[in-house]
């Protein structure tokens, strides 16, 4: 019986180390740039939907209810970008602007505020997501709304991007009360 107790204490000691050292990372002030960054860290190291797939859109929102939280939306992306002529490397806000690779998995989200690269093209290139098309085709691409499928959402407090709660789901953000976050300064931890 003693065995299985320290065994037990053991893996219950590492699972705190770990979960605490990246809790360590995360980046306390900021806007959506960091609580994405924040998302991402979390969903990589805690999240089951990480291991299910490579490629994942992300969004970010603020609650129209609730002032005090920012959303982060990361979730399976099973289709593809129509890119037209129109879009080009220089544009901003038509097409996603941003990404992140992390062990051989993409993330990718629109950023208003930051130009589309030729990098970014040619990484989403890279794992097959863009559908070329020209200014008058009729062509787009196959859009699959699978309502099983599950996203990761993020209530991050505004004021401290280290406190958040996920929220695994197949329904989306605003059909569902949002989880309680509490938002109070970082000088009361």
């Amino acid at each position: 019986m003693r065995p299985i107790f320290y065994f037990a204490l053991v893996i219950t000691i590492f699972t705190i180390v770990g979960c605490s050292s990246f809790r360590k990372l995360l980046v306390e002030r900021g806007d959506s740039k960091e609580a994405i960054q924040n998302a991402i860290l979390d969903f990589s190291k805690s999240c089951k939907l990480y291991k299910k797939d490579s490629v994942f859109s992300i969004s970010a929102m603020l609650l129209e209810d609730n002032d005090e939280l920012l959303v982060v939306r990361i979730g399976k992306f099973g289709s593809k970008l129509l890119l037209r002529d129109s879009v080009k490397a220089g544009s901003y806000g038509l097409f996603p602007s941003r990404y992140f690779e992390k062990d051989g998995k993409l993330f990718f989200w629109r950023d208003k505020s930051f130009p589309l690269t030729k990098e970014v093209l040619s990484v989403l290139t890279k794992y097959n997501l863009i559908l070329f098309g020209k200014k008058g085709d009729n062509q787009y691409p196959e859009y699959i709304i699978d309502e099983r499928q599950k996203a990761a959402h993020y209530y991050f407090c505004k004021g401290n991007l280290a406190k958040y709660k996920r929220v695994v789901t197949n329904v989306g953000i605003g059909y569902y009360p949002a989880p309680d976050v509490t938002c109070g300064s970082i000088e009361n931890e």
